[in-house]
């Protein structure tokens, strides 16, 4: 391995490191703000789409009339969801950890379920495959009859996921010898 390669591969563990131990120690000791920043995040890409796709409706041509006015209709919704974001940020961010658990939850339920239908045909120890499955659409279900809770627990997870995974590629970046 080149030096000037081991150098790039060094200092991209290192910045991954540190953007990685930062997000996770916001996301475990600051849930609340973290979460507004996240939604502040997506109504900034709702409203910059948005703009985007009304700019583009004045540079059709004028022949195109039913896609330009469907192009209309979609960058107003875009505009409304950014600035509704921005009006209220505290709801936003419940709606994000909201949001989170239930699709998670969801996710769980349906991997249970297809773990149930099709990997217990193909495994050779149906147990494993019957109790992982059953834990899936336990999680599962109890993320959808609880998404807030179960959210900010995801949410949480993720933070502290982030936060070992940061530190761990910082020590490398620290023991990373030539």
């Amino acid at each position: 391995m080149s030096n000037e390669f081991f150098i790039k591969l060094r200092r991209a563990i290192g910045f991954d490191g540190l953007i990685s131990t930062i997000m996770g120690a916001l996301i475990v000791f600051l849930p609340n703000r973290s979460a507004k920043a996240a939604a502040g995040m997506i109504g900034a890409v709702l409203i910059a789409v948005g703009l985007f796709k009304l700019l583009s409706v004045f540079k059709r041509d004028a022949g195109n009339g039913m896609a330009r006015l469907g192009s209309l209709l979609v960058s107003i919704i875009y505009l409304v969801a950014g600035i509704f974001i921005f009006i209220d940020m505290q709801s936003a961010a419940i709606s994000l950890i909201l949001v989170v658990g239930v699709l998670t939850g969801m996710t769980w339920l349906i991997e249970g379920v297809i773990q149930i239908v099709i990997f217990n045909q193909l495994s050779t120890n149906k147990v494993w495959s019957f109790v992982s499955a059953l834990i899936s659409i336990l999680g599962g279900l109890s993320l959808l009859f609880s998404p807030i809770l179960g959210g900010l627990i995801v949410w949480t997870f993720f933070g502290i996921s982030l936060l070992v995974i940061g530190i761990f590629k910082l020590i490398q970046y620290f023991t990373l010898k030539n």
